[in-house]
This record gives structure tokens, C-alpha cells and sequence, in this order.
């Protein structure tokens, strides 16, 4: 993890800068989050953060910028109320040497393998689809993974596309033609970006999708960030804290 104070942190180019605040503030105990909602910003105030570091936009745009509305306006409100400063750090955890949000990810699942860094893990072991998905489900706390293609057929070459991955790095096309078998992901478009996988099944492939949800797809990776904090900066006394967002949904089998 690059230091959260180095020289590059606000690289320009980057989503990566301060949102709100005093940057200059002394900071004893970080909050850490997949983004920053009102019930977050609270908490995150409970808690006695004196920085709150963010890995999405606040103000719900990539780069943040402010177009004022209703909402816009309330959550500017908010953060104010909530007097904290905020930080997002979101490219430098992707482009590092190894991407932390799927280092999180990885932590958390446990997973006996070998991952390139990038988006690549290979299981030591294969799995099915289908056992793969309730695995997730059941480490990460994810209420529903959602299956594209094939459920069944053992797999072992993996493609971490967490939270929203486009471009160059996801393509369906490729997908389907190239040696990964199983995709995971945060959330794609269903025509664009599914239609391709499901074709690729039903023409004998082993091509599977699964969408995890942005959230559940990426609050490890702030969980995990959490603890980089405390093992790092824990003898200047600096504290972390990862506070949950929870899932963008809610569901018709649950009673919240």
C-alpha cells in the first residue's frame, strides 16, 4: 500500500484528493468505506473518526464533481454536519502493485491459489460455478450472487473484475474466447456485457459470470484497508475503523 500521505497521493489524473475538509487536521482514528452515505457519515462521527477515506464518489460522479440538486444539496448538508474530513482513495488501490480491493476480497474468501496482482487467480482446487457462488455468499455476506451461463463444470482460471470493470480490462467478447472460465464482478450491463457469456454456455463453453453487487464486491477491500492502517501506523497511534455502507439492495426473502 502506497502511504496515505506520500508525495503522489493526489496525483493528477487520479479520482484520488481530498472531498472535504482540512487535510491539515490531526488524525488519530480513520473511518474507512466503500462510500460515504448519510447513515456512514453518522457513524462515522459516533466513532470519533477525524478523516473519513472513501473508495466512491461522494457527490455521484467518478470524479465528484458537484451538480447541485435536492439530493446533492442534502448531502452536502450531511457531510458538513458531520464535520469530517474526506479523502477518496480509489486508483491507487486498483493500479498498485497488487490491487487491494481484491486483496480484501481474497482475504476474506480464503481462497488456496495463486493471484497475479492484477485481476488473475488461479484455484489450487477446482470448483463449480454454482459452489463457487455460495461460497461468496456466505464469506462475504452478499445476500444473492447473480449466475451468468453455466452453474455447473469445474473451474480454475478466474477473472476479478470487482465493483464496476470496463474498458480494456472487461470485455465480454474476450471473455468468451480467451482461457478465463469464470468472471467475477461487481456489476455489468446485462445486455452488453452478459448476453455474450450466456451465448457462450449454451454454445458449450465453460464461460460463467457472477455479479456480486458494486458493494459487495468491494467493502473488503476497505475492510482490508482498515487493517493495513492499524498494522502501519499503529505506533503513531493512529486507529482505523472500516464502517459498513451494506448492500445497495434489498430483497423480497429478507425482512430489511
Amino acid at each position: 500500500m502506497r502511504e496515505l500521505d506520500g508525495p503522489d497521493f493526489e496525483t493528477p489524473g487520479t479520482v484520488d484528493n481530498f472531498k472535504y475538509g482540512d487535510k491539515e487536521r490531526e488524525v488519530k482514528k480513520v473511518a474507512t468505506c466503500l462510500t460515504a452515505t448519510p447513515n456512514v457519515l453518522k457513524r462515522a462521527k459516533e466513532i470519533g473518526a477525524d478523516l473519513i477515506i472513501t473508495h466512491e464518489p461522494t457527490y455521484y460522479t467518478h470524479i465528484d464533481e458537484i451538480h447541485h440538486s435536492k439530493i446533492v444539496d442534502l448531502k452536502i448538508a450531511a457531510v458538513e454536519e458531520a464535520g469530517i474530513p474526506i479523502c477518496r482513495y480509489h486508483d491507487h488501490m486498483h493500479f498498485a502493485a497488487d490491487d487491494m480491493i481484491a486483496l480484501g476480497f481474497l482475504d476474506v474468501m480464503g481462497w488456496r491459489g495463486r493471484f497475479d496482482g492484477d485481476v488473475s487467480f488461479v484455484l489450487d482446487e477446482a470448483m463449480t460455478p454454482l459452489e463457487i457462488a455460495r461460497d461468496i455468499e456466505k464469506k462475504t455476506g452478499v445476500a444473492h450472487c447473480r449466475i451468468i451461463g453455466r452453474r455447473d463444470g469445474r473451474v480454475t482460471k478466474i477473472g476479478l473484475y470487482l465493483g464496476h470493470r470496463g474498458g480494456e480490462c472487461w470485455n465480454a467478447l474476450k471473455f468468451a474466447e480467451g482461457d478465463v472460465e469464470l468472471a467475477i464482478g461487481g456489476e455489468w450491463c446485462e445486455w452488453a456485457d452478459g448476453e455474450p457469456v450466456r451465448d457462450a454456455a449454451e454454445f458449450g463453453l465453460q464461460r460463467t459470470a457472477i455479479m456480486m453487487g458494486h458493494a459487495g464486491s468491494e467493502r473488503d477491500g476497505m475492510r482490508y484497508l482498515a487493517k493495513e492502517i492499524n498494522r502501519r501506523f499503529k505506533d503513531l497511534g493512529i486507529t482505523a475503523e472500516y464502517v459498513e455502507c451494506g448492500e445497495l439492495y434489498t430483497y423480497t426473502d429478507s425482512e430489511k
